[in-house]
């Protein structure tokens, strides 16, 4: 039989063996993969799956996983929902690339999410991220932005990015120097090689298309996309929420940019196209 102090010695041992592993449960805990998926999209989009080699067609309501990449042509745009409600949205003559979607529900709720875009304009409208061990990151050939909650553009040209941030924080590295943080309506660019500059304020323009944009995806993460569309669609509304931050410019933006990038007729599940880009 066991004597005492061995019975001890064993619980003792159990009960430390069981604190080491609840310590290290968030270490162990398993990420599955997630999923996005095409919401809208406009004119010739494409997808390459991952491992694959040929590109496709894209379609509405396509899934999308870790390691696809997604082209968008000339005159084309391709709007991207993820699981946490975040939004993407691409436009034309932009290659994107989807390194890594994964999830978690125990011991927190996490998602790691991280893009690269190569080359083109993209638009994000992240959700606040769940826990410390969420990340969302985005890389192009000459940066690397860490985002958490924020609505950001990132523009990819040749060996330049420019980063702009309309509501949030972002940090982004360049392939030297630390780490900049741009804040609320401020912006950046990034060269090949280089450190990312000292932020400047963004122009009044930039400021006003992105608000619009970015405002009709967080109504549509709020109160649905049938209201959201209608909102949008109404150019009283889009005036009366814009000209508070932006003295008005808004209004010679939808005037100067009639007629281009009309918002699509048939679908009800999506974030409008906003009227132009000012540049």
């Amino acid at each position: 039989m066991m004597n005492s102090n061995s019975y001890k010695k064993a619980v003792s041992l159990a009960v430390i063996t069981l604190q080491m592993l609840w310590l290290a449960a968030p270490a162990l805990a398993e990420y599955k993969p997630a999923e996005a998926k095409i919401n809208f999209m406009k004119g010739q989009v494409e997808v390459q799956k991952s491992q694959g080699i040929t590109w496709a067609r894209a379609s509405v309501k396509m899934k999308l996983g870790s390691g696809d990449k997604i082209s968008t042509e000339d005159g084309s745009e391709a709007e991207i929902v993820l699981e946490d409600g975040s939004v993407l949205k691409m436009k034309d003559k932009s290659l994107l690339l989807i390194q890594r979607m994964e999830k978690q529900k125990k011991p927190s709720v996490s998602v790691v999410n991280s893009f690269k875009v190569r080359t083109g304009k993209v638009l994000g409208c992240v959700r606040k991220m769940s826990s410390l061990d969420s990340k969302f990151l985005v890389e192009t050939p000459t940066a690397v932005a860490g985002i958490r909650g924020t609505v950001f553009a990132i523009y990819v040209e040749g060996d330049s990015t420019e980063l702009d941030v309309l509501k949030g924080e972002v940090g982004i590295k360049g392939d030297n120097g630390e780490e900049v943080m741009v804040g609320e309506k401020m912006t950046t660019v990034v060269s090949k090689g280089d450190s990312a500059r000292h932020p400047v304020a963004m122009s009044a323009a930039k400021i006003s298309f992105m608000m619009l944009w970015a405002g009709a995806a967080i109504k549509l993460g709020s109160m649905g996309a049938a209201t959201a569309t209608a909102w949008y669609a109404s150019t009283a509304a889009i005036v009366s929420g814009a000209t508070a931050l932006v003295a008005g410019t808004v209004a010679a933006i939808i005037i100067a940019n009639s007629g281009e990038d009309e918002t699509p007729a048939t679908p009800a599940k999506t974030i409008p196209g906003p009227p132009g880009w000012p540049y």
